[in-house]
């Protein structure tokens, strides 16, 4: 096969399968574009160090194989992560909706107490060259904490 040929159908091949791997959502395409963009440095430094043939005939082939190939394995790795940190987030967050429903069988879950505001009116004045509506300011007097459960 021609050495032309072989590089356009494996740009097409590598083109193809990138753009077809992206289409999830966008942290999804980053963790698949991570690893698509390292693998294909990866494969394409390995395939810079194989048998480059006599006098180096072989190199581009091989960088360019290398890196498609690194970029098709990468781009699955890529995924596969993703979906396992997906899969790892949704564990705890059952797991923490689990514990908070034992936790609350029973028991009495304290409340927070809404904190103490004191509202005060400031009059409108003027200062310098500068002139300052009356609007209301708010203090707050006494924090949020919580109540003691009865």
């Amino acid at each position: 096969m021609n050495t032309k040929k072989l590089i356009n159908k494996m740009m097409m091949i590598l083109t193809l399968t990138a753009l077809l791997i992206q289409t999830g959502c966008s942290t999804l395409g980053k963790s698949v574009g991570l690893g698509t963009a390292i693998g294909a440095g990866t494969g394409a430094a390995l395939g810079g160090i194989v048998d480059p043939g006599k006098n180096g005939e072989y190199r581009t082939r091989n960088v360019i194989i290398g890196a498609g190939v690194g970029a098709i394995a990468g781009g699955l790795t890529g995924s596969a992560i993703h979906e396992s940190s997906e899969r790892d987030k949704e564990l705890a967050y059952l797991k923490g909706k689990e514990a908070q429903r034992k936790s609350a069988e029973g028991k009495t879950v304290p409340n927070l107490q809404q904190p103490k505001v004191e509202a005060q009116w400031v009059e409108s004045k003027v200062t310098g060259n500068r002139y300052i509506e009356g609007h209301f300011e708010y203090i707050i007097t006494e924090p949020t904490r919580w109540e003691t459960p009865q």
